[in-house]
């Protein structure tokens, strides 16, 4: 498995020269504010792998640090290197083979692979939940499980439609063919068939036409026929024309003669039934006068009934009316008595009210008078209780006052304290300083030292090494009676030339023993000073941390002094004013406390509560008394006020002319009149509707005869109408009848004679038809065959059917090929694409551990294939349908989906053996809690799978909790800050407790 150990960054955006980040094999954690430069390290990746950065296009000119003429970027995954550097022409320059990290994977698909499965930018539009679905399903297309298939699917779609082009033509051509091969046979069936049937002599047309006239005279149906179709010059079609006119008008005839032979069949029922019809008629009309006259008869007597009817019920009404004046009359006698009753009543229930008034009134008043004595002695008692409970309050807010008081001189002093040490501790700083300076001095000179050293040990061993080899070459060939020195030339005698060789050569060893100990001390010198400056460096970032940790804790206490100097309770800027202003307080509280109690000792006792509510319940009564009584007071004056009222309605009119009694006896009078009358009208209302059923009875009887009558005419009229169709006048006759349907036989046969004549003139038309098809024949089948006979020409065009059969046959079996390639296609395809979407479980369980929102859970990915292209959307459910992500999710649910998507492709299509996750700031949006849950899912990818995690964060708190989680489950990890400095951004290695074990 391939991890990325190192990344170099030399003028990247705002990073400085030569900017290495060592990437742990766990997880690297990228911290620094916005807009430092996180995204630029994850795009100078992209660029180290790719070559390109998809969100600069062709222009790569905005990657270089303003003012610089390059950048460059190496990546490091152990025995693989890799480096990229583009210039501000915009060449890009690289080294360096990347092909294992990406094996059978082509350089256009890496960057969208990259974004399905490494790497989380912060180009959210081409996020696969928030693209279109073209663009989402153009990424997943790239994966390389199907990608062939897709391609192949793609091309395949151009052969199919020129294939089924070629079919096309190829069917028309051979429709064509087919067509021109059908007619020529068919010509020649015609001709054969025409020249069979127009064998033997014929009549000439003249004749022809001749008779055809003859018949249409004797038909007398010459002058209906077309003019000058029978004169000459005479033409086939003018004869078929007129023979065919002439068979249609005598046929008409023929047909009109034996319907009216038909219908004479019926003339012997016709004239029985008029006959019938005729006796009937009479009888009808005596029954119908008879009856017309005792009609008249019963309407008189239901007259006379119905007069005497009217006046007995005339009689009635009047005594009715005479009825109501009496009772009406009686009764305002009875309402005068009872209503003088009534008010005599009612005035002595409002004397009684008035008295039960003027009792409540006179307690009510008394215990008010109590009850309001015992209230305002409480509400005195009691606002003296709330003022002491305020004053309680004063008196504790003024102890927190003492020890706010207190702990501000304890925060001043606390802050001179953390002021002296600061000062102490940036001495110590700037001493430090200047000893990392001069620690940097002495490596400086020591590796300068190292190098001399080093380069004249190799000098003096290389230099040794050959001349020892050339003195002792010398010294071995050099002749013991030689003086002159081989190399200058000088005498020097045999026996001194031989002892300066063996001194030159004991003088080389020396040399080299001390170069070599040189070496070793300019060594030793380099890693003591190496250290030195390491000590000095890890000194200095110590003093710096505790610098910042002070000036913190100094920021700290100021405000903590700034939250107590503006505290309500001080009431003071300074110490000395908010002393004074305690005491003060203090004072004016202990003096009204004191005021208080004297008021309090002035005032009764307080009721016990016994007491107070006795005599507030015995207030209340009265109260519900006096409004009981003032209520019956009311209502008693209200009705004494009705029976007046109605007293004075019933007294208004004028009194009764009669007495009580007379009116009692003209009432029974009056009631046994209404009874006899009431019997009389009875009596004569059976008569009368005994009577008029008598007439109902003779109206119907009427109203029969009338219809049997009307009915009786109607069919004399109809057998009248049928006699007269069959051209007949006057009334039905039997023997006028006979003579008609003689004539009509006859004429009858002579027209069946004429038919049969022009059905043997049709047939000798006929046959100058087909004389004349037969040559027109012919003709067709001479001017198509050419100079070939009729057989070489049969058969040069099925020889042309048969080579087009063969052909299109050929391009069928080849299209249902590529139909059975298509469709096969199709399916794995579509296998495929049900490969991907087997990512939706793992995702689906991811967002149950990352997602609040239940509703993200069951997040759809759909990808399919339409119209050749494929197409992907990623959906949740709302109201019973699927809804894009981008509709409803906000920043962070977007993130987390798209973070999801990533990690379970990263694990289930696992298409480079770099198995690397690099993700740019994802918690962004996340509060503590909502990025813990992200980073569980991290280390748990970290730790079950391998990944290794590059991530950035502009939060401090987030980036100490996911670094303090990793090491506490002993994972492999790292934290870096990027820090801006005039020479660039340069990234540096935070400690971590623990890091030195």
């Amino acid at each position: 498995m391939k991890q990325l150990k190192s990344i170099e960054l030399s003028n990247i955006r705002r990073f400085g020269a030569d900017t290495t980040i060592d990437i742990s094999s766990g997880a690297t954690i990228l911290l620094a504010p916005n807009g430092t430069g996180k995204t630029a390290i994850f795009e100078a990746i992209e660029f180290g792998l790719t070559g390109k950065i998809s969100r600069l296009g062709e222009n790569l000119s905005p990657i270089i640090r303003d003012s610089q003429s390059k950048a460059r970027v190496s990546l490091c995954f152990g025995e693989i290197q890799a480096s990229v550097q583009v210039g501000d022409n915009g060449d890009v320059q690289r080294t360096g083979d990347l092909s294992p990290l990406f094996p059978d994977t082509s350089p256009e698909d890496i960057p969208f692979l990259l974004r399905l499965t490494h790497l989380l930018d912060q180009r959210e539009g081409e996020w696969l939940v928030k693209a279109d679905s073209k663009v989402a399903g153009s990424q997943l297309a790239r994966l390389p499980i199907g990608k062939d298939g897709a391609q192949v699917s793609s091309v395949l779609g151009g052969i199919r439609r020129a294939l089924t082009e070629q079919i096309k033509q190829a069917k028309s051509v051979l429709k064509k063919l087919e067509e021109e091969f059908s007619e020529w046979q068919s010509l020649i069936l015609d001709r054969d068939v025409a020249a069979s049937q127009s064998a033997g002599a014929l009549r000439s047309k003249e004749n022809i036409a001749e008779s055809i006239s003859d018949i249409a005279r004797q038909t007398q149906s010459f002058e209906q026929l077309p003019a000058r179709l029978l004169m000459p010059p005479l033409g086939q079609d003018g004869l078929e024309t007129a023979h065919d006119a002439l068979q249609q008008l005598v046929q008409g005839k023929l047909n009109r003669l034996r319907d009216q032979i038909t219908d004479l069949a019926e003339v012997d029922g016709l004239i029985g039934r008029f006959v019938s019809e005729q006796a009937r008629s009479e009888q009808l009309g005596n029954e119908l006068i008879n009856v017309t006259q005792e009609l008249a008869q019963k309407k008189q007597d239901r007259a006379f009934v119905a007069a005497k009817h009217e006046r007995l019920q005339q009689e009635l009404v009047t005594a009715e009316d005479e009825r109501d004046v009496i009772a009406q009359q009686l009764k305002r006698l009875m309402n005068e008595a009872q209503a003088k009753e009534t008010l005599e009543q009612r005035k002595q229930v409002l004397e009684k009210a008035d008295e039960a008034l003027t009792s409540a009134e006179s307690l009510a008043f008394d215990l008010r008078r109590e009850h309001e004595g015992n209230e305002q002695l409480g509400v005195q008692h009691a606002l003296i209780n709330r003022q002491r409970k305020e004053l309680l309050e004063i008196d504790a807010n003024l102890l927190n006052a003492h020890q706010l008081f207190k702990r501000w001189e304890q925060l001043l002093q606390q802050v001179v304290e953390v002021v002296s040490s600061i000062n102490s501790e940036e001495e110590q700083e700037d001493t430090l300083k200047e000893q990392v300076q001069a620690a940097l001095f002495s490596r400086a000179a020591s590796e300068a030292e190292d190098q001399a050293a080093k380069s004249q040990h190799e000098t003096l061993t290389s230099a040794a090494d050959t001349i020892r080899q050339a003195v002792a070459s010398i010294a071995t060939h050099l002749p013991s009676d030689r003086g002159d020195c081989p190399l200058c030339g000088e005498e020097h005698g045999a026996v001194a030339l031989h002892e300066r060789v063996i001194k030159a050569l004991e003088a080389i060893d020396p040399n080299v023993v001390v170069a070599e100990r040189r070496v070793k001390k300019a060594a030793d010198t380099l890693r003591e000073c190496t250290e030195a400056v390491t000590s000095a460096e890890v000194k200095l970032r110590a003093c710096k941390g505790r610098v910042v940790e002070l000036k913190h804790q100094k920021a700290s206490l100021e405000a903590e002094i700034d939250d107590i100097r503006t505290n309500v309770l001080l009431d003071g800027d300074t110490i000395t004013l908010a002393k004074e202003s305690i005491r003060r307080r203090e004072e004016a509280n202990a003096s009204a406390k004191l005021q208080l109690d004297e008021k309090q000792r002035s005032l009764a006792p307080p009721l016990a509560t016994d007491v107070f509510d006795q005599t507030k319940n015995a207030y209340d009564s009265a109260v519900r008394a006096l409004e009981s009584a003032r209520q019956s007071r009311l209502e008693a004056s209200s009705r004494l006020e009705q029976a007046t009222a109605a007293l004075a309605a019933i007294t208004a009119d004028a009194p009764p002319a009669q007495t009580l009694e007379e009116l009692s006896l003209a009432q029974n009078q009056n009631t046994n009149k209404i009874a006899d009358l009431r019997a009389k009208v009875t009596a004569e209302k059976s008569t009368w509707d005994r009577q008029q059923v008598q007439l109902n009875d003779v109206k119907k009887r009427v109203s029969d005869l009338e219809a049997q009558l009307s009915d009786n005419q109607s069919r004399v009229a109809t057998i009248r109408a049928a006699w007269r169709q069959l051209s007949f006048t006057g009334d039905p006759a039997a023997e006028v009848a006979r003579s008609y349907e003689v004539q009509l036989q006859v004429i009858a046969t002579e027209l069946s004679r004429h038919l049969e004549a022009l059905q043997t003139i049709k047939i000798e038309i006929g046959a100058w038809s087909k004389s004349e098809q037969a040559r027109l024949a012919q003709g067709l089948l001479d001017r198509r065959r050419g100079e070939l006979s009729e057989d070489e020409y049969t058969t040069t065009l099925r020889m042309q059917v048969d080579v087009r059969q063969s052909g299109l046959q050929r391009l069928l079996k080849l299209s249902e090929a590529m139909e059975s390639l298509n469709q096969f296609l199709s399916s794995e395809i579509a296998n495929v694409q049900k490969h991907v979407q087997a990512v939706k479980p793992r995702w689906q369980a991811l967002l149950k551990r990352v997602v609040r929102e239940k509703r993200f859970t069951e997040t759809n990915l759909n990808f399919r294939s339409s119209y050749q292209k494929a197409r992907a959307e990623v959906s949740v459910p709302l109201h019973g349908s699927l809804t894009p992500v981008p509709s409803i999710a906000s920043e962070a649910q977007l993130t987390d989906l798209q973070l999801t998507f990533l990690l379970s492709m990263a694990l289930e299509h696992q298409w480079s053996p770099w198995r690397g996750l690099l993700l740019d700031d994802p918690t962004q949006h996340h509060d503590l809690v909502h990025a813990a849950s992200v980073f569980d899912v991290l280390r748990d990818y970290i730790v079950d799978h391998g990944f290794q995690v590059v991530i950035a964060t502009h939060d401090a708190l987030q980036a100490r909790y996911f670094m303090r989680k990793l090491k506490n489950d002993g994972i492999e990890a790292s934290l870096w800050s990027l820090v801006p400095t005039p020479e660039g951004v340069t990234a540096s290695e935070g400690l971590w407790p623990g890091r030195g074990q």
